[in-house]
């Protein structure tokens, strides 16, 4: 009788068992699933990025016919241009890389938090030291050197200001959206 108790009970834990690995199982996968979702906001900000920088490539033979920036200044907007999009493709390459749904956890977090690193030193060093003096330089150019007789060249750097100031909402957003999807999958793994 206690022998059959025994087996009793071990088949009950072997079941209990079964159970609990198709729920880590399932719980896992659905980790996983979760973190994979959530790196498609990085991917949105990676493709904004490129789209801007397609569109401001993409408007510089336009000033060829208007003339309303200097050559020089066209040409320094255009490689600006080009090194974002290659630091952006350089910061998000690993991201790209990841697989989701067979990459281990370390290596998940990992490259998120190095990401994440990049991504916020991108915002908070390498974007002042780009934007400010070309932003100054966009409103000589326009607005006092190729501002029209008798407009005051103050007036001409208004709507370059506003365009920045959009800009910079447009930018912090993204940059923010991608940086909490990271925060967001290093705190899953971490829970």
């Amino acid at each position: 009788m206690e022998k059959m108790e025994f087996e009793e009970m071990r088949n009950q834990f072997a079941i209990l068992k079964k159970q609990l690995d198709k729920q880590e199982i399932i719980s896992n996968r659905l980790l996983r699933e979760t973190m994979k979702a959530k790196r498609s906001s990085i991917n949105s900000t990676e493709r904004m990025c490129y789209v801007f920088v397609a569109i401001a490539l993409l408007l510089t033979p336009l000033n060829f016919y208007t003339h309303a920036w200097g050559l020089a200044f066209s040409i320094v907007t255009c490689l600006m241009m080009l090194f974002c999009a290659a630091a952006t493709y350089y910061i998000h390459k690993p991201v790209d890389d990841l697989n989701f749904l067979t990459d281990d956890f370390a290596t998940v977090a990992r490259v998120m938090a190095k990401f994440k690193k990049q991504y916020n030193q991108w915002l908070y060093y390498w974007t002042p030291i780009l934007l400010i003096p070309w932003l100054g330089w966009a409103c000589y150019d326009f607005g006092w050197k190729h501002a029209p007789e008798g407009v005051n060249p103050l007036w001409m750097c208004f709507p370059l200001l506003i365009g920045a100031v959009i800009g910079g909402f447009i930018g912090l957003y993204y940059h923010f959206k991608a940086v909490n999807a990271a925060q967001d999958i290093l705190d899953e793994i971490q829970e």
